[in-house]
């Protein structure tokens, strides 16, 4: 179990070190490089900051909905699985931020509509990574390191917020389309390698969602 916890550690730092520029590099961009005119009137940058708590009211149900239905049609819904799927779903909102930053190369804006796909993507990376990554961890942790566990998943989620503070730091020399893109395409290969041993790195874990409640389509 302990290669499976390290790999959990390893998703979950990957994945809040590129969702953590929402309220980094993304927001500095939506501030300075976004059309934000909307009928003559300019939106402030920081409302795109309400962007991901509204699609977690609207879609938080619906993605809940959608891995329960998975489970009853006895299709393929671990705690790995979803963690995975989430970071690459996340992956996948940057490059919309990469096409935002083309745009902004050739004609010296962007649209805001690129921030908003961005963040759609990203709120539903989140709702399937975000809620299942900690009790997945402490189920695979022994009982007697399960709250020493828990403290570690969240020193993993500082590391991860400190590398969305390098990322952000290097677009100032790498610039916004570079870093966009390689955050994108680092997310979807992690995440594409990590599916290919999935079903191995869930073996050594020895059942430990086996004892969960099986579900009833009633």
């Amino acid at each position: 179990r302990v290669i499976v916890l390290f790999i959990s550690f390893l998703l979950v730092i990957v994945f809040w070190g590129a969702f953590e520029q929402a309220g980094g590099l993304m927001n500095i961009y939506a501030s300075e490089k976004t059309n934000r005119l909307l009928m003559g009137w300019e939106i402030p940058a920081s409302w795109f900051q309400s962007l991901n708590a509204m699609f977690i009211i609207f879609l938080g149900t619906s993605v809940a909905l959608y891995w329960a239905n998975r489970k009853l049609k006895g299709k393929v819904s671990t705690s790995l699985f979803k963690m995975i799927v989430g970071l690459i779903i996340m992956g996948t909102g940057f490059f919309f931020m990469t096409a935002a930053a083309a745009q902004y190369e050739s004609n010296g804006s962007s649209a805001m509509y690129w921030l908003v796909l961005a963040y759609l993507f990203h709120t539903v990376g989140e709702l399937s990574i975000s809620p299942v990554a900690l009790s997945y961890i402490t189920k695979l942790a022994p009982l007697k390191y399960a709250s020493l566990m828990m403290g570690v998943y969240f020193a993993m989620t500082g590391f991860g917020n400190k590398l969305a503070g390098l990322l952000g730091e290097a677009s100032e020399s790498l610039g916004e389309y570079t870093i966009f893109t390689g955050i994108a395409v680092f997310c979807i290969l992690f995440g594409l390698l990590v599916m290919v041993f999935r079903k191995k790195l869930e073996v050594l874990t020895h059942g430990v969602e086996d004892n969960e409640r099986v579900m009833h389509d009633d």
